[in-house]
């Protein structure tokens, strides 16, 4: 094994994000006709949305499901629903209905972050819901056909592809990036980045899933076990600078894929590539260091770094960006 790859193998293997697998299976790579991603629904069949019928049960986010529904002048949406039932108590139910009412007017003013079009709560039935813009479809992006939708997650990119090439990685970063910068600039922090809460729309990268998206000062008084495992920093969720250590995290993982292929993947890297990735391993160090005093302060230092990085590899990332 080369220097470099010697270097790479040994910086990923331990910065990697360990994401446990999805519950739910996905499919292998698109075919040409599809069969439809079959989802246990909810015992208790859908609730009521006004506006909406909901066509299919599609996962579950962070406190609650998620459903592809279609409104009144056959647009479709994603509508997530969060019920009282599943809380111990009042108080974290309240706090997830207050987060989205913060994020909602926020959503809409920046593209790299996923559009809340309308949040509804429904007291007697005991749940609230918010709709939101849609994914793209793995098999057929924005020609969305109910029986076969699966959507486009980073996640799914990951399981499906093994790794992004830096080209990519970049151009993820680089818009993601941005999107937790104008969110960080409202005093809001995410608190759940990960590859699965990554979703493509018309081919951009967003940040979707703002089921624990707080105000910094309301994150202090929450409890500390919130995040996913493998993308939380030794001092925990809550914080901007944690929300940095997540991205890194995310962009390290799609960077190099599974620990398990990590070592075919990088040995079939051509030495341009090579050069590229332990440029951008600089970078993701940083972000992703375990002493929080020598981790990126905010994402502006983050993001400038990538766009460094950027400019010295040719304009990589600008020149993948899809037209919008």
């Amino acid at each position: 094994m080369s220097s470099t790859l010697h270097q790479l193998s040994k910086f990923f293997g331990k910065l990697a994000g360990n994401r446990p697998p999805d519950e739910v299976p996905l499919p292998e790579d698109p075919q040409p006709t599809p069969e439809a991603v079959v989802i246990e629904a909810p015992t208790d069949g859908p609730p009521t949305i006004p506006g909406h019928q909901l066509l299919r049960f599609i996962g579950h986010g962070a406190y609650g499901e998620v459903w592809l529904a279609r409104d009144e002048i056959g647009a479709f949406h994603a509508v997530k629903i969060v019920h009282k039932k599943t809380f111990a108590d009042r108080g974290p139910f309240e706090r997830e209905y207050r987060g989205i009412l913060q994020y909602t007017p926020i959503s809409r003013t920046h593209h790299a972050l996923v559009h809340i079009l309308n949040v509804g709560r429904e007291n007697a039935a005991g749940y609230f819901f918010y709709v939101m813009e849609l994914a793209d479809c793995v098999y057929s992006g924005r020609n969305i056909i109910p029986e076969t939708y699966c959507a486009r997650t980073l996640a799914h990119d990951l399981d499906t592809r093994g790794r992004l090439s830096v080209r990519e990685c970049l151009n993820v970063g680089i818009e993601l990036t941005e999107g937790l910068r104008f969110l960080h600039g409202k005093q809001l922090v995410h608190r759940d980045i990960k590859p699965a809460n990554i979703i493509f729309v018309n081919g951009v990268a967003k940040l979707a899933d703002a089921g624990l998206v707080t105000h910094v000062a309301e994150a202090k008084r929450d409890v500390k076990d919130l995040g996913t495992h493998g993308f939380v920093p030794p001092e925990g969720p809550g914080t901007i600078s944690a929300d940095v250590y997540s991205l890194g995290k995310v962009l390290c993982e799609a960077s190099v894929g599974p620990v398990a292929t990590q070592a075919a993947s990088l040995a079939s890297l051509d030495e341009a590539e090579q050069d590229a990735l332990l440029q951008l391993n600089e970078v993701l160090f940083k972000a992703c260091h375990e002493e929080l005093a020598s981790r990126y302060q905010s994402v502006d230092e983050m993001q400038a770094d990538l766009m460094q990085l950027n400019d010295r590899l040719g304009g990589w990332a600008q020149d993948s960006q899809p037209h919008r």
